[in-house]
Protein backbone atom coordinates (compact mmCIF):
# COMPACT_ATOMS: atom_id res chain seq x y z
CA UNK A 1 0.00 0.00 0.00
CA UNK A 2 1.24 3.52 -0.84
CA UNK A 3 0.23 6.78 0.81
CA UNK A 4 0.10 9.89 -1.35
CA UNK A 5 -0.26 13.18 0.57
CA UNK A 6 -1.12 16.48 -1.07
CA UNK A 7 -2.72 19.77 -0.11
CA UNK A 8 -4.98 22.48 -1.47
CA UNK A 9 -5.14 26.05 -0.19
CA UNK A 10 -6.91 25.06 3.02
CA UNK A 11 -6.96 21.25 3.24
CA UNK A 12 -4.46 18.45 3.52
CA UNK A 13 -5.48 15.11 2.03
CA UNK A 14 -4.04 11.64 2.02
CA UNK A 15 -4.78 9.05 -0.60
CA UNK A 16 -4.22 5.39 0.17
CA UNK A 17 -3.48 3.43 -2.96
CA UNK A 18 -3.68 -0.33 -2.96
CA UNK A 19 -4.59 -2.95 -5.53
CA UNK A 20 -8.36 -2.50 -5.04
CA UNK A 21 -8.59 1.26 -5.59
CA UNK A 22 -8.01 4.55 -3.86
CA UNK A 23 -9.50 6.07 -0.72
CA UNK A 24 -9.42 9.80 0.09
CA UNK A 25 -8.97 10.84 3.71
CA UNK A 26 -8.94 14.43 4.93
CA UNK A 27 -6.12 14.90 7.45
CA UNK A 28 -6.79 18.45 8.65
CA UNK A 29 -9.73 20.79 9.12
CA UNK A 30 -9.99 23.80 6.83
CA UNK A 31 -8.38 27.03 7.95
CA UNK A 32 -11.83 28.66 8.25
CA UNK A 33 -13.03 25.96 10.64
CA UNK A 34 -9.82 26.13 12.66
CA UNK A 35 -10.10 29.92 12.91
CA UNK A 36 -13.67 29.70 14.23
CA UNK A 37 -12.69 27.06 16.75
CA UNK A 38 -9.62 29.00 17.86
CA UNK A 39 -11.77 32.11 18.42
CA UNK A 40 -14.28 30.03 20.41
CA UNK A 41 -11.50 28.50 22.53
CA UNK A 42 -9.92 31.90 23.21
CA UNK A 43 -13.30 33.38 24.25
CA UNK A 44 -13.96 30.39 26.50
CA UNK A 45 -10.46 30.72 27.98
CA UNK A 46 -11.07 34.36 28.92
CA UNK A 47 -14.39 33.48 30.56
CA UNK A 48 -12.93 30.56 32.51
CA UNK A 49 -9.90 32.60 33.56
CA UNK A 50 -12.13 35.37 34.93
CA UNK A 51 -14.23 32.84 36.88
CA UNK A 52 -11.08 31.11 38.15
CA UNK A 53 -9.61 34.39 39.41
CA UNK A 54 -12.82 35.19 41.30
CA UNK A 55 -12.91 31.75 42.88
CA UNK A 56 -9.25 31.74 43.92
CA UNK A 57 -9.70 35.26 45.28
CA UNK A 58 -12.59 34.02 47.42
CA UNK A 59 -10.44 31.18 48.73
CA UNK A 60 -7.76 33.60 49.92
CA UNK A 61 -10.20 35.68 51.95
CA UNK A 62 -10.45 35.05 55.66
CA UNK A 63 -13.72 33.74 57.07
CA UNK A 64 -14.50 37.16 58.53
CA UNK A 65 -13.80 38.90 55.20
CA UNK A 66 -15.96 36.43 53.32
CA UNK A 67 -18.95 36.73 55.64
CA UNK A 68 -18.88 40.52 55.52
CA UNK A 69 -18.84 40.65 59.32
CA UNK A 70 -16.84 43.64 60.46
CA UNK A 71 -16.71 42.68 64.12
CA UNK A 72 -14.00 40.44 65.50
CA UNK A 73 -16.38 38.57 67.79
CA UNK A 74 -16.79 34.88 67.20
CA UNK A 75 -19.92 33.70 65.57
CA UNK A 76 -22.04 30.60 65.81
CA UNK A 77 -20.56 27.18 65.04
CA UNK A 78 -23.29 26.50 62.47
CA UNK A 79 -22.28 29.67 60.60
CA UNK A 80 -18.67 28.54 60.66
CA UNK A 81 -19.68 25.14 59.30
CA UNK A 82 -21.67 26.73 56.49
CA UNK A 83 -18.74 29.00 55.63
CA UNK A 84 -16.36 26.04 55.55
CA UNK A 85 -18.73 24.11 53.29
CA UNK A 86 -18.95 27.08 50.90
CA UNK A 87 -15.16 27.37 50.84
CA UNK A 88 -14.87 23.66 50.04
CA UNK A 89 -17.36 23.96 47.19
CA UNK A 90 -15.49 27.00 45.86
CA UNK A 91 -12.26 25.01 46.05
CA UNK A 92 -13.81 22.14 44.05
CA UNK A 93 -15.05 24.55 41.39
CA UNK A 94 -11.67 26.28 41.22
CA UNK A 95 -9.98 22.90 40.71
CA UNK A 96 -12.42 22.05 37.88
CA UNK A 97 -11.88 25.44 36.25
CA UNK A 98 -8.12 24.94 36.46
CA UNK A 99 -8.39 21.54 34.79
CA UNK A 100 -10.67 22.93 32.07
CA UNK A 101 -8.25 25.81 31.49
CA UNK A 102 -5.45 23.28 31.00
CA UNK A 103 -7.58 21.40 28.44
CA UNK A 104 -8.35 24.64 26.57
CA UNK A 105 -4.64 25.52 26.48
CA UNK A 106 -3.83 22.04 25.17
CA UNK A 107 -6.47 22.44 22.42
CA UNK A 108 -5.01 25.84 21.44
CA UNK A 109 -1.53 24.30 21.32
CA UNK A 110 -2.80 21.47 19.12
CA UNK A 111 -4.28 24.01 16.70
CA UNK A 112 -0.84 25.59 16.42
CA UNK A 113 0.95 22.28 15.88
CA UNK A 114 -1.64 20.93 13.42
CA UNK A 115 -3.01 18.05 15.46
CA UNK A 116 -6.28 19.65 16.59
CA UNK A 117 -9.51 17.85 15.87
CA UNK A 118 -7.99 14.42 15.26
CA UNK A 119 -9.55 11.61 17.30
CA UNK A 120 -6.97 10.14 19.67
CA UNK A 121 -8.45 6.66 19.24
CA UNK A 122 -9.18 6.20 15.52
CA UNK A 123 -6.96 9.06 14.21
CA UNK A 124 -9.73 10.37 11.91
CA UNK A 125 -11.02 13.95 11.91
CA UNK A 126 -13.59 14.80 14.55
CA UNK A 127 -16.68 16.38 12.99
CA UNK A 128 -16.60 20.21 13.08
CA UNK A 129 -20.11 20.23 14.62
CA UNK A 130 -18.83 18.24 17.60
CA UNK A 131 -15.84 20.54 17.99
CA UNK A 132 -18.10 23.59 17.90
CA UNK A 133 -20.24 22.02 20.64
CA UNK A 134 -17.27 20.72 22.68
CA UNK A 135 -14.12 22.53 21.51
CA UNK A 136 -11.86 20.48 23.79
CA UNK A 137 -13.14 17.15 22.40
CA UNK A 138 -10.41 14.58 21.80
CA UNK A 139 -12.61 11.80 20.44
CA UNK A 140 -15.48 11.13 18.05
CA UNK A 141 -18.77 10.57 19.86
CA UNK A 142 -18.70 6.86 19.00
CA UNK A 143 -15.07 6.48 20.13
CA UNK A 144 -15.85 8.32 23.39
CA UNK A 145 -18.86 6.06 24.03
CA UNK A 146 -16.72 2.98 23.42
CA UNK A 147 -14.02 4.28 25.77
CA UNK A 148 -16.63 5.03 28.46
CA UNK A 149 -18.12 1.53 28.11
CA UNK A 150 -14.68 -0.04 28.52
CA UNK A 151 -13.98 2.16 31.53
CA UNK A 152 -17.30 1.23 33.16
CA UNK A 153 -16.78 -2.49 32.54
CA UNK A 154 -13.52 -2.61 34.50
Amino acid sequence: MKLLVYSTSSNIFAQEIDGSGAKMTQLKHTDDVLEKLKYKLLAEREKVLADFEIQTGDLHKTTTDQSGDLSTSTYHMADMGTDMQEREITSIFAHRESKYLTEIDAALDSIENGSYGICEICKALIEPERLLAVPIAKYHVSCKETANQRKNNR
